[in-house]
């Protein structure tokens, strides 16, 4: 499975405005609920803000990947959110973090998950690929960068 087969232009937002991580954790969470394999917006909710209790999903370089397990959820479904001011999110490097790329997992799925997270970490580890997100004009263009 690749990025590109859990996410979808529809759950693809550029250049959105949020105040706080509980705005972008309930924005991710309706984004990935409106997907047609979609849990609860509420639980996946939960569950998002229940991970980043165990620790911060920020990774660095302004980029953070929330991700939980949902009971109900069909499928992998992921959201992808560029904000237009980055936010605090308690990233390792202390820098505020405006690239998002949030996941709602079903409860039995391990392996495919867990090589969605490392694709999108290697990918958003590197500074090139970084910036095309933040330059991008469109979600379509965005959904063709993880295709290639």
């Amino acid at each position: 499975m690749q990025l590109a087969d859990v996410l979808d232009a529809d759950r693809i937002v550029l250049d959105l405005s949020v105040s706080s991580k509980k705005s972008l954790l309930e924005k991710a969470s309706s984004l990935l609920a409106s997907a047609p394999e979609g849990g609860d917006a509420r639980e996946i909710f939960e569950s998002l803000c229940q991970r980043e209790r165990l620790g911060s999903t920020g990774l660095g370089h302004g980029v953070a990947i929330p991700h939980g397990r949902v009971a109900g959820q069909a499928e992998v479904t992921a959201a992808l959110i560029r904000l237009l001011t980055p936010i605090e999110f308690d990233a390792p490097d202390q820098q505020k973090v405006d690239l998002f790329f949030a996941m709602a997992v079903p409860d039995r799925c391990s392996d495919v998950y867990l090589r969605l997270l490392a694709d999108m970490a290697e990918r958003l580890g590197d500074a090139e690929q970084r910036d095309r997100i933040r330059q991008s004009g469109s979600p379509e263009a965005l959904l063709k960068l993880f295709s290639d």
